[in-house]
């Protein structure tokens, strides 16, 4: 990041070269390029490479602090958390285009996709409390937790509640469908935006723009895991739709988010030798 506050060019070269691989991801999909065979292969292949780009950019920048310093376990389980998801969506490939079956819900793939939210909300929710001590957290925490009332309550009233008093969807099945809106919402968005309220206050506007970025990208995740839950529950989630889209840009948000806070380390790294 340079002294005037805009992106590097990594930082650059993460968020358009992510952003247009999703965006072409989806447009050969839309096409029909190949038949539907080869655009679910399309999108699964397309998602998988997107997402792992998003992975790796996030644990390269969690190598770049050095050993013990703040920050570093936290996101190298941010990157983690990705990885795993990664590895559902590679399940998911093989079900869907080797095997040429459609994958179950719930499935082997849930296993790594429920994985990743203990991973990514570690890392979240410690990097947050990093930062106790060094500002009054209060008003940082009332903010956090209104948004997590809010969208809890908005993601109830349109979605769970119809699905929890469906008598034909399963248990399990009922418990993902919770599980993964609101793990969005508690796990992942709400200790997100607590992390840009508390680093707005450390007199260094610097510090908040990766956490921004990640923030921004939960909330895309969020909505996408919202309305995937929504579409399946209805039978109308087919690979490709839109809601692919969303998951792609969402990770690619925030291996941005991890591509400045290198930016931010780097200096400081240099400075010390």
């Amino acid at each position: 990041m340079t002294a005037t506050g805009t992106f590097s060019r990594r930082t650059w070269a993460v968020l358009v070269l992510g952003l247009a691989g999703a965006l072409a991801v989806q447009i050969l999909v839309a096409t029909g390029i190949g038949g539907e065979r080869a655009s679910i292969a399309i999108s699964d292949l397309g998602g998988v490479a997107v997402i792992g780009m998003a992975a790796a950019v996030t644990i390269r920048t969690a190598l770049r602090f050095g050993k013990g310093e703040p920050l570093q376990k936290q996101w190298l389980a941010i990157g983690a958390g990705i990885t795993l998801y990664v590895l559902g969506d590679l399940v998911w490939t093989y079900i869907e285009v080797v095997q040429g079956l459609e994958p179950p819900f719930p499935g082997l793939p849930d296993i790594f996709y429920t994985s990743m939210y203990i991973f990514m909300g570690y890392g979240i929710v410690s990097a947050a409390l990093a930062y106790r001590g060094l500002v009054r957290i209060k008003a940082a925490i009332i903010g956090s937790a209104a948004i997590a009332v809010v969208s809890g309550g908005a993601i109830y009233l349109v979605l769970l509640r119809e699905v929890l008093a469906d008598p034909e969807v399963g248990l399990l099945e009922k418990v993902l469908n919770v599980y993964y809106p609101l793990g969005d919402v508690l796990l992942l968005l709400a200790p997100a935006v607590f992390i840009v309220l508390v680093v707005a206050q450390l007199g260094r506007g610097a510090l908040a723009v990766p956490w921004r970025l990640v923030v921004a990208g939960l909330a895309i995740l969020a909505v996408a895991d919202s309305v995937y839950q929504w579409m399946e529950w209805q039978g109308t989630y087919q690979t490709g739709s839109i809601v692919d889209l969303g998951w792609m840009i969402g990770y690619v948000l925030l291996a941005a988010g991890a591509s400045v806070m290198r930016d931010l380390i780097a200096p400081a790294r240099r400075s010390v030798r």
